[in-house]
């Protein structure tokens, strides 16, 4: 193996290099993005090469590894967590083979086998791996992506639980915590999602514009990587603008929304609206990402249109969107119903 040069490939560089076993050229990215930590990579590649050391993940498990490290660099927490749990549960179902021995038969069994479980974690299993092994022919790990011939999983659809406006009231008005309270409100007028919140900055706010810019920052990227700005209503501007006097002396970070200065754990906010919305005597089977839900479906029920409603919540997919569409429906057939005598 020899001709070993770097070259640079969207955000990471890339190692090129000669395999005269095989007797063709191969790549593998070295996960760097400057040209110094790429010199390192290729100088412990170059080791590698002088002492024989297997140089590309030829098994499940090694291919998991630097997978997740990708997904841990570029994408959020809760979608590293999904893929993580994906890749556990098909090494417990095939053994730590090789990657190259992963038919699509194989991964048929195992979406099967989930299927029997749960319709929803056999289609994440479904959806993670698709785009894995995409990575692993990128990557030059792979030829053909053993996912090409499977069918995803039908899941049940089922309609989005969401909470009115008088609802909504009377969890703020049960909620004896200022900053939770306006967390709930936050959610409420704009579609956010929770993990969204908790990283939002002041620094995306823009009152005098009256726009919320849902952006990628260093330590946080949103589902998708699709930025997207959300409007401020006169709800929202009111409570953003009386936070800014409250939180100039006490903050210690640039986060819009902290506890005691330092920044919210997503899954206590979780905890603590399930708890105010049980002592409220609402719907115990809704949860905090129900509040974005609860942003889109009453505006479908005021005559928003589904595609300004998609860009709102940064769908990537109109098809994500169209969830909410029977209530729109239902508000034509409200309107008939204005005919009757």
């Amino acid at each position: 193996m020899k001709n070993l040069f770097l070259f640079n490939r969207g955000k990471y560089f890339h190692l090129q290099y000669f395999d005269e076993f095989e007797s063709k050229k191969k790549r593998v990215s070295t996960g760097c993005t400057t040209k110094s930590e790429a010199i390192k990579f290729l100088i412990e590649f170059e080791k590698k090469l002088e002492s024989n050391t297997e140089l590309l993940p030829k098994s499940l498990a090694d291919f998991s590894i630097e997978y997740v490290n990708f997904i841990r660099q570029n994408l959020s927490r809760k979608y590293l967590e999904d893929v993580e749990i994906t890749f556990r549960q098909l090494g417990e179902f095939v053994g730590n083979i090789l990657l190259k021995n992963i038919s699509t038969e194989l991964i048929e069994d195992f979406i099967i086998e989930s299927s029997k479980k749960s319709k929803f974690t056999a289609k994440h299993h479904y959806n993670n791996l698709r785009s894995a092994f995409n990575k692993a022919i990128n990557w030059g790990y792979l030829e053909i992506n053993p996912m090409k011939k499977i069918t995803p999983p039908k899941i049940p659809v089922n309609n989005p639980l969401f909470l009115n406006e008088t609802e909504f009231k009377l969890i703020l008005s049960n909620e004896q915590n200022d900053t939770l309270r306006n967390v709930y409100l936050f959610a409420f007028h704009t579609g956010m999602r929770l993990g969204e919140i908790v990283n939002a900055k002041w620094n995306q706010v823009s009152l005098s514009e009256r726009i919320i810019r849902v952006a990628n920052t260093e330590d946080f990227t949103t589902k998708g990587k699709k930025e997207r700005v959300v409007p401020i209503n006169g709800t929202l501007f009111n409570m953003l603008q009386s936070r800014i006097p409250k939180i100039i002396s006490l903050q210690k970070t640039d986060l819009i929304f902290t506890k005691n200065g330092f920044k919210f754990n997503g899954d206590y906010i979780s905890r603590k609206f399930k708890k105010t919305l049980i002592s409220s005597g609402i719907n115990p089977k809704i949860h905090f990402h129900d509040l974005r839900h609860s942003f889109a479906s009453n505006l479908v029920k005021k005559g928003v249109s589904i595609f300004i409603i998609k860009e709102l919540l940064g769908h990537r997919d109109i098809k994500t969107t169209q969830i909410y569409s029977h209530l729109s429906i239902d508000s034509l057939k409200d309107a008939v119903k204005v005919l009757e005598s």
